[in-house]
């Protein structure tokens, strides 16, 4: 067996590993049937990208892995249409709000559990620097390791701390995955990592093979995929770190 990742769109994806398909913050609405991200420089309605695969292909995933509740990581949709009987895996402050939306199986992560044979790790830390931080809370990435296959740190929206880069310094995870869009609200600041950022990680953690996504998706991220592609090739990076199209299916 083999860790894949499908890269659905935006922060969604679908993890295989030890066997177990997991989906990674659902949001699963069609072209424009969300609200534009308030204090943002337009008002495009989201997402702005289709669904690449049919909603029946998440009928039969193992587990969910949510990182926050934010609209673009768990979306009414998502709610409305996934199996209450699926396992959702998610942080502490999380919990209620889940129960409360009908599923049954929350699975609450203070450290560390032990699910299906996988070591899952959480992560807590800012999704911004300074007050912006304080209003949108705190996101938590998860670590998950197995001992055939190896580990996949899922850092979420997550900006870049000493904190993050303990993790790829103590854990050293052989894949991760980044959300690194620069997405930017009006008063300029950043709420996620920058490209800068994925290449300080990229030199920090070498032995780790890096996939970002968060891209092209939600009307305030800035980062293009051919921005991103043109800077990882200046940066020589771009054996390193990988930038999945929606849809795409990449095995390690």
């Amino acid at each position: 067996m083999v860790i894949s990742v499908q890269h659905i769109r935006h922060a969604t994806s679908i993890l295989t590993i030890n066997g177990k398909r997991i989906l990674i913050d659902p949001m699963l609405s069609d072209i424009g049937e969300l609200s534009p991200v308030p204090f943002t420089r337009n008002y495009r309605r989201n997402p702005l990208t289709p669904l690449p695969v049919p909603l029946y292909e998440f009928d039969d995933v193992d587990a969910i892995l949510l990182t926050h509740r934010h609209f673009d990581h768990w979306d009414k949709k998502a709610i409305s249409i996934l199996n209450k009987h699926i396992p959702v895996i998610c942080q502490p402050r999380d919990q209620a709000s889940v129960q409360s939306a009908g599923f049954l199986k929350v699975i609450s992560v203070n450290d560390s559990i032990e699910w299906e044979g996988i070591q899952i790790k959480r992560k807590e830390g800012p999704h911004a620097p300074g007050m912006t931080g304080k209003l949108l809370g705190r996101v938590s990435g998860f670590f998950l390791n197995t001992l055939v296959e190896g580990s996949i740190y899922i850092v979420s929206d997550c900006i870049i701390t000493p904190a993050i880069e303990e993790v790829f310094q103590e854990l050293e995870p052989d894949f991760a995955i980044l959300n690194a869009s620069e997405a930017e609200m009006i008063w300029g600041t950043v709420i996620t990592m920058t490209r800068e950022d994925i290449a300080h990680l990229a030199r920090l953690s070498p032995k780790t093979k890096f996939l970002t996504v968060h891209l092209e998706t939600i009307n305030h991220c800035k980062l293009s995929r051919n921005e991103l592609r043109k800077f990882l090739k200046e940066q020589q990076l771009e054996n390193s770190v990988l930038v999945p199209e929606d849809g795409e299916v990449i095995s390690f």
